[in-house]
């Protein structure tokens, strides 16, 4: 079994905003037409299901008490977690995977290394970083994309999603080769 999660909040009002890039994430994986979200109480999560043992993660808690809903999830090893979020410090669009490293500030990731006891799983950070983003990161990652974001988003989330499969189905190497195309392709 695999989790793949996506770090955002879960209250609507936040639905759009940069912070919830790991859920668009999520979903862009999902595919709508073919498997729905189960709201999983006892998991704090709504939870899809996958072929293969695959479950795609949203947390009904906020990005900060991600670890709440690892916690109660059925325990995987470290390695078999795959976290999606945003990362402030890097420009929109662009796209870092690794296979265990700190959380690099990221609250989200903070609480899952809590939830784990474990830095070693493999997380996709996206950039949601632009030339207009103010000193209190506060309002603007809890803000939507601009209009010219918006544009650009579709693609980011088919990429995103891309480099996910290919680390379910085929492993974090996979997923690493499948990064490097797309970005040289860029």
């Amino acid at each position: 079994m695999k989790y793949i999660i996506g770090i955002g909040n879960s209250d609507a009002k936040y639905e759009g905003t940069r912070h919830n890039i790991g859920f668009a994430i999520v979903e862009a994986i999902k595919r709508p037409e073919t498997v729905k979200w189960d709201l999983k109480k006892n998991f704090k999560a709504f939870v899809a299901e996958l072929p293969g043992d695959i479950w795609l993660i949203r947390s009904t808690m906020f990005v900060n008490g991600t670890d709440g809903t690892i916690s109660a999830l059925p325990p995987l090893v470290p390695q078999n977690y795959f976290v999606v979020c945003d990362d402030v410090n890097m420009q929109f669009g662009k796209m870092r995977l690794r296979a265990s490293g700190s959380a690099g500030g990221h609250h989200g990731l903070e609480s899952i290394i809590r939830g784990l006891g474990s830095e070693d799983f493999p997380r996709l950070r996206v950039g949601i970083k632009n030339e207009n983003m103010p000193q209190d990161l506060t309002g603007f990652v809890l803000g939507l994309f601009t209009g010219e974001e918006r544009k650009e988003l579709s693609t980011i989330l088919k990429k995103a999603a891309s480099v996910s499969e290919a680390w379910f189905l085929e492993g974090f190497e996979a997923a690493q080769s499948r990064l490097s195309q797309l970005q040289s392709i860029t």
